[in-house]
Formats: C-alpha cells, sequence, structure tokens
C-alpha cells in the first residue's frame, strides 16, 4: 500500500521532469490513470495505391468527403527505424495531423525493427542473429554534450526520442516491439512442472521472435520509459501486445542487467518498473480455447461459436493478470497496469481443418467482446484487420481475409465495401461510442456466470444502453435463444431495439421490457423510463456501498455445490468460511485471497458437512458480509 499511496502524491503535486532527463519515479511507483474514452480501434495494413489518411476517411469518416465511417476512433500504426531513417522522421506527421482532424486520438504506436545499420549483429542463436538495436547498453543520456538530450550513439534512445517529438501530441500508448513474445520453440504454454519452460528458465533467444535475451527486451522498456517519459510524463509504455503469459513472467522478474537479470546499483528495478500499461494479444482459434481432448474417443473435441471464443479472450487477460498480481501490480501493492488489446480476431472463412470460420460467428465475437473488455477495464480493442490483406478468390490463410472491409489494393480511394463483420463493428462502435460501462447497472440485470444470458449496461449522461445475448454453446452453430425480463426495478417502460446491421440498415423498432427475445447475436436495447431515473443509477461513476452488498449463493439451498457472487468495490484480500448457526467455524472456504474490483466469483463445495443451515462469511481489509447457505 506505501508504494501505491505515494503514486496518488505524485499525481496530486503533478508530475515534473526536466526535458532530457531520466523520470524520478516509475510505474513501481506511479500509473496515471487513463480517463480517455474507450478505443475502438484497428490495425491498418497497406493497400496502395491507398495512403493512410483515405484509410482514417473510411474508418473514422470524413465530412467534408462524404464519409460517413464506422466508429473507428483511434489507430495502431507503425514507424520502424527502416523506415523513418530511411523517409525522415516527419514522414507520417500530415497522416497523423490528419486522424487529430478527424477525431480520432491516443493511438498505439509500436516501436522496433532497426534499420541494417542500427541492428545488434550478435548471433545469440547459432543460425539467427538478434533483431535488436546494437548499443543499447550505452548511457541512455549524455546531458546534452553533442546538443541532445539523449546519447546520440544509443540508436534505440535517440530512434524513440525522435518518434516522441515528432509524433507525441497523437500517440498515446508506446507498444514497444510487436509480439516479442512469439513462441519459435514451443515450449511457451509449458507449464512450470515440464522441462524447457519458461516460468522457471529465461526463455532462450533462439525461441523468441527477438532472438535476444530476455534482459535486452527489459532493456528496451527501460529506454522507451525514460526516454518517453521525459516528454511526455502521461503517455503509457506497453509491453509489446504479449500472447503469452510465462514471457511476462520472466520480464517482471528479470533487471536489464544483462549478465544475469538480478538487481545491482547500475540495474536497480525489474521489469515491471519500465511499463505501465499492459497490452496483449487474443487469437482464440490459435490459442486452443475452442478445443479439447477427449480421452475416450482420442481425438479433439470442438467448440466453435462466438461464446466459447469470447471465453479464450478473458481466460488469456485473466492468466496475464494473474501474472502481473503474482509479482504485486494489483492496486494494493503497486499500482494496477492500464489494460490495452491491440490485436484480436476469429476467421470469418477458414483454410485449416479444425478452425472456426463463419461470418456470423465472427461478427457475433467481435461485438461481444467489445462489450464485454469495457467490463473488464481494458481501454482500448483493435481489430486485425481494418481490411482484407487478400482478395477473397486469392487467398490461402484465415489472417488474410479478417477485416472489416473487403480488400482494397488496386481500388480507387474512396471505394470500399464493409464485410458484415465491419457492418456489425460499426454499428457496436457507432452506437457505443462516448458511453461509459456502467457497473452499478449491470448488477441490477442480476446476470451470472451460471446464466445462459450474457450483457451489461452502458451510460452517457441519462442515456442507457444495454447489450444482451443469449449464450452460444454448440459446436460450428451461432444457435442460442434466452427470453429475458428486465426487473420491475429498473423502472424501464419500453426500448428501442437496435440491430447489429445499424450501421447500413438503420432499423430501430420499439420492444417491451418483458419477454425479451434474446439470441446468438447481440442486441442494443436503449432504454426509456416510466420516469426519469436518479442520478445515482445513471450515473457511470456511482459507487456501491459495501454494506448495502448483496451476497448471493445459488442455488440455495444446494447439494454441497453452489457459486457465490458479490459485488467488490476495489482490489482486496478476502477469506471466506462457513459456519454453523452457533458461529462456530466449521469449513474454510479459502483464506487471504486477492481479488479484484468488480462481481466475484466463486466455488463453495460441501465436505463431509451434515444437511442443515449454514452462514457463509467473507471478510477481508475493507468488505465483510455474511449469507445464509442451505445444504440438504
Amino acid at each position: 500500500m506505501r508504494k501505491f499511496l505515494l503514486s496518488i502524491s505524485i499525481l496530486l503535486v503533478g508530475v515534473s521532469i526536466a526535458y532530457g532527463q531520466r523520470p524520478a519515479f516509475n510505474a513501481d511507483d506511479v500509473v496515471v490513470p487513463y480517463n480517455g474514452q474507450f478505443g475502438y480501434g484497428a490495425n491498418m495494413g497497406a493497400y496502395p495505391p491507398w495512403r493512410d489518411e483515405n484509410l482514417a476517411n473510411i474508418a473514422a469518416g470524413n465530412d467534408s468527403l462524404g464519409l460517413p465511417g464506422f466508429g473507428i476512433n483511434t489507430f495502431r500504426p507503425e514507424l520502424p527505424e527502416l523506415f523513418v531513417e530511411f523517409w525522415g522522421y516527419e514522414i507520417r506527421k500530415d497522416a497523423f495531423k490528419h486522424y487529430e482532424k478527424l477525431g480520432m486520438k491516443d493511438h498505439v504506436l509500436f516501436v522496433g525493427q532497426p534499420s541494417p545499420e542500427h541492428r545488434d549483429s550478435t548471433f545469440y542463436c547459432d543460425d539467427q542473429m538478434s533483431k535488436l538495436f546494437k548499443n543499447m547498453y550505452t548511457p541512455i543520456w549524455d546531458g546534452g554534450e553533442n546538443g541532445t538530450p539523449y546519447n546520440d550513439t544509443n540508436y534505440f534512445a535517440r530512434y524513440v526520442h525522435l518518434l516522441a517529438e515528432n509524433y507525441g501530441e497523437q500517440v498515446k500508448f508506446w507498444e514497444v516491439w510487436n509480439e516479442p513474445d512469439l513462441d519459435v520453440g514451443g515450449n511457451a504454454p509449458l507449464g512450470p512442472e515440464w522441462p524447457g519452460n519458461w516460468w522457471t528458465n529465461d526463455p532462450p533467444p533462439c525461441e523468441v521472435h527477438i532472438f535476444a535475451p530476455i534482459q535486452h527486451y527489459v532493456r528496451m522498456l527501460r529506454i522507451t520509459y525514460e526516454v518517453v517519459k521525459s516528454v511526455d510524463p502521461d503517455d503509457y509504455i506497453a509491453v509489446g501486445g504479449l500472447g503469452n503469459p510465462s514471457f511476462l513472467d520472466a520480464v517482471l522478474r528479470n533487471t536489464d542487467n544483462p549478465i544475469d537479470g538480478t538487481i545491482t546499483p547500475e540495474y536497480p528495478y525489474k521489469g515491471g518498473a519500465y511499463f505501465d500499461c499492459m497490452s496483449f494479444h487474443s487469437y482464440p482459434h490459435l490459442d486452443g480455447s475452442m478445443q479439447g481432448w477427449n480421452d475416450e474417443t482420442m481425438d479433439f473435441v470442438y467448440f466453435r461459436h462466438s461464446d466459447r471464443a469470447l471465453d479464450g479472450l478473458l481466460d488469456r487477460r485473466k492468466a496475464f493478470e494473474d501474472v502481473l498480481w503474482k509479482y504485486d501490480y494489483d492496486g494494493i501493492e503497486k499500482p494496477e497496469k492500464v489494460w490495452i488489446l491491440t490485436e484480436s480476431n476469429i476467421p470469418r472463412i477458414s483454410f485449416t481443418e479444425g478452425f472456426i470460420g463463419t461470418g456470423i460467428a465472427q461478427r457475433n465475437f467481435l461485438t461481444k467482446a467489445l462489450v464485454a473488455v469495457q467490463q473488464y477495464d481494458v481501454k482500448q480493442f483493435h481489430v486485425y484487420s481494418l481490411a482484407d490483406v487478400e482478395p477473397v478468390d486469392s487467398a490461402n490463410y484465415e489472417f488474410e481475409v479478417m477485416g472489416l472491409v473487403k480488400n482494397l489494393t488496386g481500388t480507387t480511394p474512396h471505394e470500399y465495401e464493409l464485410t458484415e463483420t465491419g457492418i456489425a463493428y460499426g454499428t457496436c462502435a457507432t452506437i457505443l461510442g462516448g458511453y461509459s460501462f456502467n457497473d452499478s447497472l449491470s448488477q441490477q440485470l442480476h446476470i451470472t456466470e451460471s446464466d445462459s444470458i450474457r450483457g451489461c449496461a452502458f451510460t452517457k449522461d441519462s442515456s442507457v444502453i444495454y447489450v444482451l445475448w443469449a449464450k452460444t454453446y454448440l459446436d460450428s452453430t451461432e444457435y442460442a435463444y434466452q427470453l429475458y425480463d428486465f426487473p420491475d426495478s429498473m423502472n424501464i417502460e419500453k426500448f428501442e431495439r437496435i440491430p447489429w446491421h445499424y450501421l447500413t440498415s438503420k432499423m430501430v423498432d420499439t420492444i417491451p421490457s418483458t419477454a425479451v427475445v434474446l439470441t446468438g447475436e447481440p442486441l442494443f436495447l436503449k432504454a426509456i423510463f416510466k420516469t426519469e431515473p436518479e442520478d445515482t443509477t445513471v450515473n457511470s461513476t456511482a459507487i456501491v456501498t459495501f454494506g448495502n452488498t448483496e451476497i448471493k449463493v445459488f442455488p440455495n439451498p444446494n447439494s454441497g455445490n453452489a457459486t457465490a457472487t458479490f459485488y467488490l468495490n476495489q482490489s482486496d484480500n478476502l477469506s471466506a468460511v462457513l459456519t454453523d448457526v452457533n458461529g462456530k467455524n466449521v469449513q474454510e472456504v479459502f483464506s487471504n485471497r486477492k481479488f479484484r474490483s468488480g462481481e466475484v466469483f466463486f466455488r463453495i463445495e460441501k465436505t463431509n458437512l451434515p444437511d442443515g443451515i449454514y452462514y457463509l462469511r467473507i471478510t477481508g481489509g475493507k468488505f465483510s458480509g455474511t449469507t445464509r447457505v442451505g445444504i440438504y
């Protein structure tokens, strides 16, 4: 808690750094809160003769050209050193200014790829030269010795500083390399008990995409953190779109000490001190989320539907969060990281046996993902990709046809055709743009993890939009069906019902608030209240008082297996016990376990308890509550 309080005090007095000097703080001390709107983003790609400005015109919309756009409000471009060294560091300034003119902001810029003359020529593998920069271990700063604040011979520091000077006004997130943990050895997914795993062994240079030691990657984070924060302390340094939690663990347990990653006076902090943003990638069709092994048939079983893909995405986020919490980046001991998701999608066309591949599954997944990540405090979502890489007729690989727009190569700007996925993505971004996830209103829906329905509430001023759908559950189909009645206590008279294709169809109808038909396709429901709701109900920053929080157990009574849920207003260490009617502890459910803020779920299982009435008691530093449980 000491360092977290320190971070608050730093923010209160303001962050002051002399230009061209390393900051006097790091991400172990302070993470500046991100208060921007949710980012509906996209990875851009290149489609000659289209310029980057043309792509922004169709994505964000350009009134002067009569282009409506489809809700994109941020981009994830790249400016590799080999590109800007050849063309000049100002080559994309006009493009970034154009994005700003269209209302796009807070972009994610991923950095890396040195020019040939600045690349490290060391072979840390027998047959692969490092992909990183040389001279990274020369001093970052030289006190203005050569007329610049940075050391000109530290090529990576020079590159980052020049980018920050030219593009810092439009860039908010600086992502260090793209997928540096791309596994080329097959050991990243292994658990700690397996030989060669990355949890107890540093990833060998020959097994990662950068072909360099993990300490060198931490060095890149450190250089980026010091340089960018010297130009704009409110910007965020992000790990580079990670896919493997074991790689994150290696970053957090190593310093940039090139000898062995240990702490010394020259290398005083481990990797977590040099990034304040957790950026990750999720492709559920690749990571095993949509298949399992059946020991009886000795074959794979498949779960190729959009909600299983969404589960895979959220499980990936949770796996990264578990690693961060392991090293105390939990908002209690150290500040929590800001979260962004910079690549995600599933195929709409399958070229690989066992892969999902339908347009309806893809469009459902992306809408569900855009909704769900906001529930879990992810600040930006960047779809892969803005447009198909290849025309459908000539495509050979799933990633070539994952776009919101059909392939643009050879077409004339601004002629384009949205895919169904692009229509769905644009509907979500357009309808929810400017709205914020509202946890307290979402709680009032009384939707639990075990229900066959998913969804939540979003608010802007006094306007409320609910997004709901029935969970898909069958392999290779998006079929699902449920009826839902909104609680009378929510005071809703009726809804404007908005379908996934609203972006192009502009269809809206009105339905009552009872017996709402839900399918596997997310439905947007704009509430029309019987009377104006109280400000505290609609206010997106409303706080649920701990004393009024209800602990629910379902089913209740139960036969010894149940799920408990309640709302936690802020992160806390909790303990839970079952007591008998006399107040005697009869079973410890868990002790001193960390939980993040939001809705908490956990299992209760009977262990040799006689049937009867018991009480579930939950206590923590900031929370306490009790509820009755019947076991029969």
